[in-house]
């Protein structure tokens, strides 16, 4: 198929050029489409991934895939636009998708028996049975007869409700939608799964097995107890009251009440919790654990090393009467009993107790010794619910690692400073406070100082190789897509977009807000806790997708010069990205060559300039009246690149030898000794434009330009890419002229590169009218230079040239 693919190609290079051109384009335009999804999607993964949106890791693999599938468009949008040429490329295409794939799969999950255990076992299959059944079966195996009996419904019973009800692609589709904070739609979104499992059925296994569980550990128990035991629930992360727990359940009832507490793993401060602590959905399976209901005379908690008292040095025990829902829902104040911690307990004697909330005082130094020794048994600080009951029994509900906390972070609310300017776009979170450098070209690049904020009139990717030195970057131009704001959300350097340099000064020391879009004067020691704090970032989000990284979003091709700028050097989909992207614009610039294949169907456009311009049309370039035209005229033009470079050449201040008609002289002197007329299509400058593309070659004697654009409403598909070469001068002259050339460009936002007396610069990703802005100085720049190296001596001709230049551009094109 590859070979049928590269012969028509060749055919129609010789035989339909016209029809190759077309080809070239449209994959060219669909390719465009793709990068800008894939750029789009880099950017919200390294959002989830750096900790910046919390978001379901079911969202990363729904976006892993969205990601796959344009990376995958692009290369075949690439091999259309030249077969052959890149017949490596999908292989490492294939080869960095199974390893992206590897690092996006889940732990396998099954739903096969058993689906109870008795809670007694529990402790020796965390995996069954979840936190909080874990913990009570490690007391039952420590000899407490004061742990509740019952059973547990296991996580692989969670796992068959799932798939008897073909629920698992409906609960990844709502998955894939939520995001903390955005309170509607994750309100939304639970619901709609809480509703799933209320509606469910409980498979017939499952059914079986807890009926055979009622009978064998409860068959004396009237009212039950359903409670929640998901997998990382009362583990060194509590979840507590995050979840449902069923109470004062019939027998007959214990179905529905395990549906709701299943139900219940989906309620929005449960998602939001499990989500802000880097766990996935399989990470909380369900469990639950079926117990007695106790009569209680009164409950509480103990904790076995009070995190009330500074010192640390005394078990905290509080109590209400009756259940201990009020207490652990705050909605009454406990009644507080101290006691000293050691081998022998004794109640502090400063510490009143109420005896309808308390026990007496040996249950008091018998729960501090029960929640002691547990401490010892589990080696850490233990969190225990007890409850005596109306026979004066003691009965250990559940323990779990007692939560100590860290000290309190500061979080500013109300800021007092101003900021100097505000609601510039984000492109990269964080903050950052430092002095202000400008650097436009690329020698001010190569000296930004340790820690400046640097203002650029681009996010041109030479800011790569700079970016550690840097505590912020505010560009005229460029968005979040951009490859180095992908890098600088990595690197966690905040950037911001718009238009700033009126309002800052070299050296002038500001804080540049990342996540508020603003820039303040000085060091606000404010903004920088605050946008520290904002989110926390647990550690486990980051090494939840510390495998996707590398894959997905890690940028390994900066340099499009470098040895691994090759299908081989492509390490992640961002490569890739970056790869086909410049790729296909380098095969766009090379559209036609210098013998005009293809132009046969062109047209001469009418121009009192003394220029032969051919142009042809490839989608919506002309107006819809010019195809009925043999020639055509300025006005003819629809094409958005070409209005806005002919505007910059066709300037009024230019003057015209009226007497000299510019084309191909060196080609007119090798191939017709004379003999050739002065407007053939061989020695003419041609054009092939659409609505919002341009590739344009001209000649100007002994010299010729190259432009090939793309200017339309997508910023992050917008760019100029330019070719300058040749002269008629000697070569000092035309080496000075591409100095001046390339000090120009530079100075209006282009990266230059030069070898011998040709020129090459680009520029990319801004909005449609900071490109057509480019194309216009371009079009000035192409008729004030035609002649330039006649009359350059000196580098100081240059500087002078150079600055005449810029006051003639400014307030007209820029």
């Amino acid at each position: 198929m590859q070979t049928l693919e590269i012969a028509k190609f060749w055919i129609q290079s010789w035989l339909s050029p016209r029809r190759l051109l077309q080809r070239k384009y449209e994959a060219f335009k669909v390719l465009l489409e793709y990068d800008s999804q894939a750029l789009e999607l880099v950017a919200d993964l390294e959002e989830l991934f750096y900790g910046r949106r919390l978001l379901d890791r079911s969202h990363a693999v729904c976006m892993y895939r969205q990601l796959s599938l344009a990376v995958a468009g692009m290369v075949g949008e690439l091999e259309k636009m030249h077969p052959g040429k890149f017949k490596n490329l999908y292989d490492e295409y294939l080869r960095i998708n199974e390893q992206a794939a590897r690092s996006v799969e889940s732990a396998e999950v099954t739903s096969e028996p058993p689906f109870t255990i008795p809670l007694a076992a529990a402790g020796d299959f965390p995996h069954l049975s979840g936190g909080k059944a874990a913990n009570l079966g490690r007391v039952h195996a420590l000899g407490y007869t004061e742990a509740l009996p019952g059973f547990v419904v296991t996580a692989n019973a969670f796992h068959a409700f799932v798939e008897h009800n073909n629920l698992r692609s409906k609960i990844e589709s709502r998955l894939c939608r939520m995001e903390v904070g955005n309170i509607s739609v994750l309100s939304a979104m639970s619901l709609e799964l809480q509703e799933l499992f209320l509606s469910g059925e409980v498979p017939p296994g499952v059914v079986a097995d807890i009926e055979i569980g009622l009978s064998t550990y409860l068959d004396g128990a009237e009212l039950l107890a359903v409670r929640s035991s998901a997998l990382a629930e009362d583990s060194e992360i509590s979840f507590a009251g995050q979840y449902a727990s069923e109470l004062n359940v019939n027998r007959s009832d214990v179905l529905e009440a395990y549906k709701r507490v299943l139900a219940g793993k989906y309620c929005p401060r449960a998602i939001s919790y499990r989500i802000s602590n880097g766990l996935t959905d399989n990470d909380t399976t369900m469990a639950a654990l079926i117990v007695p209901m106790i009569d209680a005379r009164s409950s509480g908690v103990i904790y076995s090393m009070d995190p009330d008292c500074m010192s640390r040095d005394s078990v905290g025990i509080y109590g209400v009467s009756g259940l201990g829902a009020s207490l652990v829902d705050g909605s009454v104040v406990p009644v507080k009993g101290s006691l000293s911690r050691g081998k022998n307990p004794r109640l502090v004697s400063e510490c009143a107790f109420d005896r309808s909330a308390l026990p007496d005082e040996k249950m008091l130094i018998r729960l501090a010794k029960c929640a002691l020794n547990l401490e010892e048994q589990f080696g850490c600080p233990q969190d225990m619910e007890w409850a005596v009951d109306s026979e004066g029994q003691f009965h250990i509900l559940q323990t779990r690692p007692l939560q100590q906390g860290k000290e309190k972070e500061t979080v500013h609310g109300l800021i007092a400073a101003m900021p100097i300017v505000e609601g510039l776009e984000r492109a990269a979170g964080g903050a950052g406070c430092g002095e202000i450098y400008f650097a436009s070209t690329g020698a001010e690049i190569s000296r930004i100082p340790e820690g400046a904020i640097v203002v650029t009139p681009t996010l041109k990717p030479s800011l790569l190789s700079f970016a550690a030195k840097m505590n912020g970057v505010i560009a005229s131009a460029g968005s979040r897509a951009s490859h180095f704001s992908s890098v600088a959300r990595e690197m966690g350097i905040p950037v911001l977009v718009g238009e700033v340099s009126a309002h800052l000064e070299q050296g002038q020391l500001v804080t540049v807000d990342g996540m508020a879009g603003a820039i303040y004067a000085g060091c606000v020691k404010d903004v920088l806790t605050r946008s520290s704090l904002d989110v926390h970032i647990s550690p486990r989000i980051l090494e939840l997708y510390s495998k996707m990284v590398e894959p997905l979003v890690h940028l390994n091709l900066v340099d499009p010069q470098g040895d691994n700028f090759n299908p081989a050097g492509c390490r992640s989909f961002h490569d890739l990205v970056r790869y086909c992207h410049e790729m296909s614009v380098q095969e766009m610039f090379s559209l036609v060559d210098k013998r005009g294949l293809g132009m046969r169907c062109s047209k001469r456009l009418q121009t009192e300039l003394p220029l032969v311009v051919y142009l042809i049309d490839l989608d919506r370039g002309f107006e819809s009246a010019a195809g009925r035209k043999k020639e055509i005229s300025p006005a003819d033009i629809s094409s958005v690149p070409m209005h806005a470079f002919w505007k910059g050449l066709t300037d009024e201040r230019i003057t015209w030898p009226e007497d000299m008609v510019h084309v191909d002289w060196e080609e007119f002197d090798r191939m017709s000794a004379g003999f050739l007329s002065k407007d053939s299509k061989i020695l003419a400058s041609y054009g092939i434009i659409s609505e919002d593309y341009l590739h344009l070659l001209i000649r100007f004697g002994y010299h010729f330009s190259e432009i090939d654009s793309l200017c339309g409403d997508v910023s992050t598909q917008n760019y100029v890419k330019f070719r300058f070469k040749g002269g008629g001068a000697g070569f000092d002259n035309r080496i000075l002229r591409l100095e001046f050339i390339s000090r120009v460009l530079i100075h209006y936002g282009f990266e230059t590169e030069t070898r011998g007396d040709m020129l090459d610069a680009f520029s990319s990703r801004m909005d449609h009218d900071s490109t057509a802005k480019q194309l216009a100085v371009l079009g000035y720049l192409m008729a004030v230079t035609r002649m330039m190296d006649m009359r350059l001596n000196s580098s100081d001709d240059v500087a002078r040239e150079l600055e005449a230049f810029i006051s003639a551009v400014e307030g007209v094109y820029v």
